[in-house]
């Protein structure tokens, strides 16, 4: 029985999944509590625009990258040939991007620094960002390969040594530099990572071919992986853009330490919201990718529905009840009135993280329009519906915008997934 069970595809993701989550676990606490401790709600909301300016520079340069060679690699794994090329396609792509958005950083650098940091004086954090880029870029592309090649060992061992990075370098960072030592960390850690990094094995082995393969760039596949950038740059963009606005707004009509109060309860959620990403990408996809029938979309949704609603139920129920708690050890009682949010954030991230799991087949068999208008209706009704509500709620207003845009994005989801499934894959012989 129990080998029966531990033999199992998806509990083997949970056990290796449950690792590394642990890892991220203990290395977010030590992040948030010190943040907390010696930037405050104010800082935070600095941090919260530096980090979503990040994500939609690493949407463009690595993370579009990320379905693409998941996909690629699932499929290659036992073609060496294939394989080889995909590698050296994908990081000569990401370098070249890399190298010209960074130009466009530094170039920039003052005017980012007003508008996202609040002060010309951090425009150095921003040219520093350009330099690495290259690095932060590739240490997020060998995650990928390694995921997509299901080597789970490997894969948990990258995650935990950024981990272990990220709780180390950002207390130093933090108590020694405070707000300048948390934006320069954010920044600094993913390329540190990298370069540690290369006293693994397999992670030269992936560069030497890499190098030995890099004549042979496939057009193809750069075309094949680019629909997949386009889709998840844009998704970034968006995703980054929405919160910087939302938060800037948060500022504006409200104050600094409002909008460091939202960023707490997103930091929160992220926490557990680190178990959902990395299962998708390391179970769902694969899994997405290679299915070619309607019913083994069925059987895998069920299966992997089956074990993800009772742990986030669980999970969600836990944490309503012991939300004082988590407050108290994972930040300061300066954060303590976000207390009244934690109901709105946890119906929110349930059914973002439902619809979230469907949407992944659009992912898997390049459903690229319906992509698009679906993350469009998700985000741009999020911003706008708490625009409209910060009016009347104030704060609580942004979670209801969310709580609405998430369920209008599930509906469409199903409602697409339902009309469109058939067109992508086969009836069962």
């Amino acid at each position: 029985m129990f080998k029966k069970l531990f033999g199992n595809t998806l509990i083997k993701v949970f056990s290796y999944n449950s690792i590394v989550v642990f890892g991220k676990l203990i290395s977010s606490f030590v992040v948030s509590k010190i943040s907390a401790i010696y930037l405050g709600p104010s800082g935070y909301a600095i941090v919260g625009n530096l980090k979503n300016v990040l994500q939609g520079v690493i949407g463009i340069t690595a993370s579009g990258f990320e379905s693409g060679i998941i996909k690629y690699t699932a499929e290659n794994k036992n073609n060496t040939k294939h394989f080889n090329i995909i590698v050296s396609s994908a990081i000569t792509l990401s370098v070249i991007i890399s190298l010209i958005t960074g130009l466009l950083l530094f170039l920039f650098a003052n005017s980012l620094s007003i508008y996202v940091l609040k002060d010309l004086k951090f425009a150095f954090v921003f040219k520093c960002f350009a330099f690495i880029l290259p690095l932060i870029s590739l240490n997020f592309l060998v995650v990928y390969i390694f995921n997509g090649l299901q080597k789970f060992k490997t894969y948990s061992v990258l995650l935990t040594l950024t981990n272990i990075l990220n709780a180390l370098l950002s207390f130093l960072f933090i108590y020694y530099l405070n707000l300048k030592g948390a934006l320069l960390a954010s920044i600094m850690i993913p390329a540190l990572s990298f370069l540690c990094s290369l006293f693994i094995k397999d992670i030269r082995s992936l560069l030497v071919v890499f190098f030995v393969n890099i004549k042979n760039i496939s057009v193809n596949i750069l075309k094949s992986i680019s629909t997949y950038i386009v889709m998840a740059t844009y998704s970034s963009i968006l995703i980054s853009l929405t919160y910087l606005f939302i938060r800037n707004k948060i500022i504006l009509d409200l104050d600094l330490v409002t909008a460091g109060l939202w960023e707490a309860m997103n930091k929160i959620s992220t926490f557990y919201m680190i178990f959902f990403s990395s299962l998708v990408t390391l179970y769902l996809l694969p899994q997405l990718a290679v299915n070619k029938t309607i019913s083994g979309y069925v059987t895998i949704m069920k299966t992997y529905f089956s074990y993800l609603i009772p742990f986030l139920l669980t999970v969600f129920i836990l944490l309503l009840f012991c939300r004082t708690l988590v407050i108290k050890l994972f930040l300061t009682n300066e954060f303590q009135s976000i207390e009244q949010y934690f109901y709105l954030q946890l119906i929110g991230d349930f059914i973002k993280i439902l619809a979230f799991s469907l949407a992944y087949q659009f992912h898997a068999k390049k459903m690229v329009t319906i992509y698009f208008i679906t993350d469009t209706i998700l985000y741009l009704s999020f911003y706008f519906l708490s625009t409209y509500l910060i009016n009347y709620y104030f704060l609580k207003g942004v979670f209801y915008a969310y709580i609405i845009s998430t369920s209008l994005y599930l509906i469409f989801v199903i409602i697409f997934l339902i009309y469109n499934n058939a067109n992508y894959l086969k009836e069962d012989a």
